[in-house]
């Protein structure tokens, strides 16, 4: 009775703590904007000096853009103890991208955020 006591003591710990530290909407959003700004990065690293200046300018446009078209485009659903964040398309399709526990994001792979993105414009 004592051990079945404890277990269940310990589930309802476990999952008040889930409850308490299920990630939000600007958590997934900044768990995202980091894969897609390193995707941006790759995209515009460049080893001409000439073009160094104006990849910095595209890369932080394309940040700007990239944050608003997420904020827009992003639907986190709460799940009690934890979270998953979508990405709605113009069909009105979701595709997941995210799933938030215990405080921590786990995105998807970065083609299946980048399918997620194209989808989205």
């Amino acid at each position: 009775m004592k051990k079945v006591l404890i277990a269940i003591i310990a589930v309802l710990i476990v999952g008040a703590a889930a409850v308490i530290t299920c990630p939000d909407k600007q958590a997934h959003k900044d768990a995202i904007m980091s894969v897609v700004n390193e995707k941006i990065n790759e995209e515009l690293k460049t080893d001409e000096p000439d073009m160094q200046g104006l990849s910095a300018l595209f890369g932080s446009l394309g940040t700007g853009i990239a944050s608003r078209i997420v904020d827009n485009r992003l639907v986190v659903k709460n799940h009690f103890l934890w979270s998953t964040g979508e990405f709605q398309n113009l069909d009105g399709e979701y595709n997941q991208v995210s799933v938030g526990v215990f405080g921590h994001i786990f995105t998807f792979n970065k083609k299946d955020l980048d399918k997620a993105i194209d989808n989205a414009l």
